[in-house]
């Protein structure tokens, strides 16, 4: 019998194998360097964009934004004018008179002009002038205060979407997605007169009527201030 007091000999212990780390090392430095690669090609990705944003820009006014206010309600001499405007900015982008911020800027300005919407304001002010009466006049008074608004940089296309969605009704063919009503109703068009004045009210533009306001001068206005200062 073995005396338990007796001491253990190492020689005769079984080895224990060493196994090591493991793969979790290895998948741990994948892990953290496929992260840094994901890094570089966003970066790389964001920077190629960046880089883009003339091209893009000139893709924009000749592909939409052109087509769109060409098929406008603008009154012809105004459409005339706004394309030819549009027109010769891309020209310039594309003979390089812009650097990258300067085409995003103007962009962003173009964006928030409403000069599609100022065409169906138009439609609804020459149904408005087919009347007489002193109700028509304020009427058309309040319709120029919205756009001298938007002359004085406080009002947008947001506001003009939300002026005239009494005269729309939805159309998926439209670029916009809606398109002015025909035939024109007095009823609907007060409406238009009631939410342009809380927004001229808002905007705190004196309540008496603005003639002379051109939506060409202000895109003019815009585009020189995109190319000065940049965008909002």
């Amino acid at each position: 019998m073995t005396d338990p007091t007796e001491s253990t000999d190492p020689e005769n212990e079984p080895e224990v194998s060493d196994e090591g780390p493991g793969w979790m090392p290895a998948i741990m430095a994948g892990t953290l360097l496929m992260g840094i690669l994901g890094f570089i090609f966003c970066a790389f990705s964001t920077w190629i964009l960046f880089q883009q944003r003339t091209e893009f820009a000139i893709r924009t006014l000749r592909g939409s934004y052109i087509p769109q206010i060409e098929q406008s309600l603008l009154e012809p001499a105004t459409k005339s004018s706004v394309v030819q405007q549009i027109q010769s900015l891309a020209a310039d982008m594309e003979r390089g008179k812009y650097e990258h911020w300067q085409a995003q800027g103007i962009m962003q300005r173009l964006q928030r002009l409403p000069v599609i919407q100022w065409g169906e304001l138009q439609a609804i002010e020459a149904f408005l002038k087919t009347g007489a009466d002193a109700q028509q006049d304020d009427a058309i008074a309040q319709l120029s205060r919205l756009q001298r608004a938007v002359e004085l940089g406080k009002v947008t296309s947001f506001d003009f979407e939300q002026v005239l969605e009494p005269v729309r009704r939805p159309d998926p063919n439209a670029p916009s997605g809606s398109q002015l009503i025909q035939p024109l109703t007095k009823e609907k068009i007060d409406g238009v007169v009631q939410l342009a004045r809380q927004v001229a009210d808002q905007a705190e533009v004196p309540d008496q009527r603005f003639d002379g306001v051109q939506i060409e001068s202000i895109v003019q206005h815009e585009i020189q201030m995109g190319a000065s200062e940049g965008g909002f």
